[in-house]
């Protein structure tokens, strides 16, 4: 009998990165050749009934993976819903007691007057529903936070440290409105010091002290348990690492899957390990099994800790469109944009889109017509809408915020650019090549070497290189017909090489290895 599946995510929502993708993809394939399959996340976020409903509607998930959340079990909650009825929506006027009040500019929010002072501020999602409203002293100290569900209903309350303006208590409500969960933090630190759960009579259940993890633990022994079933738990972000190590149980196997390097400086293979990763670096023989996106990273860390025998390989796949895809795709319009690079990246320091743009200045001057289209969002958006007025490139370099559609970009696209300064494989490179847009790549760790034969199906710059960059992009715009016949080859690449059959083996491989050895002990 086929064990149930487990992956543990902190948290999963509509506009995510190539990690959260990849693991919905993962959840999904298990849920297809019929295994009972959950996601568990452990983060609040009242809007998960909607994630469901719209994670569904896009095709991003199959129609029987489960996704579990930790705090709408606490609260009592357990038929994982995906759809809700739309609330009255509460009028602003009732929300401002009739004070006065001004619209803050750009953001549907406004500022909540009392006789001069300033006394709280609303905020509505975007389709007008109330999101949360903050609540401020005649100091102008903010005091608390409430947030509310789609239903409008207060699930939380966020009392702040003036000074700070951090939480120092967290209070979570029932569609009662009776606490089901309280947490003390230290607002200098942020670490939590005191979490209390609540019975329905409001006698305390459990408590927790300067501890973050064991109820979450504790939670997904709960659900095991419900399971009643042999079962294979995945930690796929690490911060669900510590729980994993934490957590064992008769009828579960642990896997621990590494999205990303392990190291801090890729350039070191023996120096430090990434903060994020040490947890689960540092006990790594403690899994059944550690799977990795690449041989060369495994290879490097068998090097440095020894082979423990559990260490797999598993890159990502991908999946030919279905008959229905395939007739859609011949409807459109997919001729490549003889001028259009593009990037479909997280706007992270970590991605340094700013070594394309600069590149890409050098670009226009031999090809003033050559384009760049930056899909994405992320902490650097402002730092490089910056750099591309200093550079003058505001005709050439557009930042067009986050897409759903990744195909529909790299199928219009003449080539794209990934320039990180580390992978854990690089799905945006197999994407890309999928759609026959060859990439051009800085030479890292890990994965690009793995899908791009240089000079063949796409470039691999030496690290760092803006000019090499550069030159390989001039390249591209003065060498169509090369191009896209490199982008051919790409596409024979990645399905010869990263199917889905391959995927499936050495998947099936590493669960009935793990769960068979569990067995036998």
């Amino acid at each position: 009998m086929k064990p149930k599946m487990f992956f543990l995510m902190n948290s999963i929502d509509l506009v995510r990165g190539g990690l959260t993708r990849a693991s919905l993809k993962q959840a999904s394939f298990f849920a297809e050749m019929g295994y009972e399959t959950y996601m568990l996340t452990f983060n609040f976020n009242p809007k998960y009934p909607l994630i469901r409903k719209k994670l569904l509607e896009m095709g991003k998930i199959h129609k029987d993976v489960i996704i579990k959340n930790m705090y709408e079990e606490l609260e009592g909650i357990y038929n994982c819903p995906i759809s809700f009825e739309d609330p009255p929506k509460t009028s602003l006027e009732s929300l401002t007691e009739g004070l006065p009040f001004d619209k803050r500019e750009g953001h549907n929010a406004y500022r909540v007057y009392d006789n001069g002072v300033y006394k709280k501020y609303i905020n509505f999602h975007s389709n007008n529903f109330l999101d949360f409203i903050d609540y401020f002293n005649e100091n102008r100290y903010r005091t608390k936070r409430e947030i509310y569900n789609l239903k409008g209903q207060l699930k939380k309350v966020a009392y702040m440290d003036l000074a700070l303006n951090k939480p120092r208590q967290l209070i979570y409500f029932n569609d009662k409105g009776q606490a089901y969960f309280s947490q003390w933090n230290n607002p200098q630190s942020g670490k939590v010091q005191r979490i209390l759960l609540f019975k329905p009579d409001g006698s305390i259940a459990k408590t927790y002290v300067n501890n973050d993890v064991t109820h979450k633990v504790d939670w997904l022994k709960s659900v095991i348990n419900g399971a009643n079933h042999e079962s294979v738990v995945i930690s796929d972000t690490r911060s669900t690492d510590e729980v994993l190590l934490q957590f064992n149980h008769p009828q579960a196997t642990k896997i621990w899957r590494l999205h990303s390097s392990h190291l801090k400086d890729n350039s070191q293979p023996g120096g430090e390990i990434a903060s994020k990763v040490e947890t689960g670096f540092n006990n790594i023989e403690k899994f059944d099994a550690c799977v990795f996106l690449s041989e060369e990273q495994r290879q490097d860390i068998i090097q440095r800790v020894g082979d423990k025998g559990n260490f797999k390989v598993i890159p990502h796949f991908h999946e030919n469109t279905s008959f229905k895809d395939t007739v859609k795709n011949l409807m459109k319009n997919n001729k490549k944009d003889q001028n259009l690079a593009v990037i479909i990246s997280r706007l992270s320091g970590l991605k340094r889109i700013d070594h394309s743009i600069k590149a890409f200045s050098k670009v226009v001057k031999k090809k003033p017509d050559a384009r760049l289209e930056i899909w994405g969002t992320g902490d650097q958006e402002n730092a490089l809408n910056k750099l591309i007025k200093e550079l003058h490139l505001e005709k050439n370099v557009t930042l067009k915020g986050y897409t759903h559609n990744p195909d529909d970009i790299y199928k219009k696209g003449l080539f794209s650019i990934l320039t990180s300064k580390s992978e854990g494989f690089a799905l945006s490179v197999l994407e890309s090549m999928v759609n026959k847009t060859p990439v051009i790549s800085y030479h890292i760790k890990y994965g690009p070497a793995d899908m791009i034969v240089d000079n063949q199906n796409g470039f691999l710059v030496e690290n760092d290189n803006i000019e090499q960059l550069a030159n390989k992009m001039i390249h591209m715009f003065e060498n169509v017909d090369n191009a896209i016949e490199m982008g051919k080859k790409a596409n024979r690449y990645i399905n010869d090489n990263f199917n889905k059959t391959t995927y499936k083996n050495k998947w099936l491989e590493v669960v009935e290895e793990t769960t068979s050895k569990k067995s036998n002990k």
